[in-house]
């Protein structure tokens, strides 16, 4: 498969292709201001974040786009469906890989209802339609 999304529940992460989430993360670190980067994080995680004063941390919305950029094919996700709180560090969510597609992972999708219309081959998402 080259391109494309796979929609995968059994998936923790979302993976990107590396090249596209070098670029997502160099854009998420930039955006992330006033909070330490943990230097060693563990593996799979390269972008976590410490919060020594047990403060509440706010870390930037993501946008995800499906087939056209308007709010009609966006995934909006923020905080625990962006990072991800591990051994007290504050984690991006998401990684990179080798193959030429991406998997969104069940932690970007906790809480999203998905509407699949096989007639119209398409996949909706309600934000937090399940809570």
């Amino acid at each position: 498969m080259t391109g494309g999304v796979i929609v995968d529940t059994g998936t923790t992460l979302t993976r990107f292709p590396t090249d596209i989430y070098i670029i997502f993360r160099t854009i998420f670190r930039s955006e992330v201001r006033d909070i330490p980067m943990f230097e060693y994080p563990a593996e799979p995680f390269d972008t976590c974040y410490a919060n020594p004063d047990n403060i509440e941390l706010h870390f930037p919305v993501v946008k995800l786009y499906f087939g056209s950029v308007d709010s009609s094919h966006e995934l909006v996700l923020a905080q625990e469906r962006v990072v991800l709180k591990i051994h007290g560090l504050y984690c991006l969510a998401f990684i990179g890989w080798k193959p030429a597609f991406s998997i969104l992972g069940i932690n970007q999708l906790q809480g999203v209802g998905l509407t699949f219309d096989t007639s119209a081959n398409t996949l909706d998402f309600d934000v937090d339609a399940c809570d």
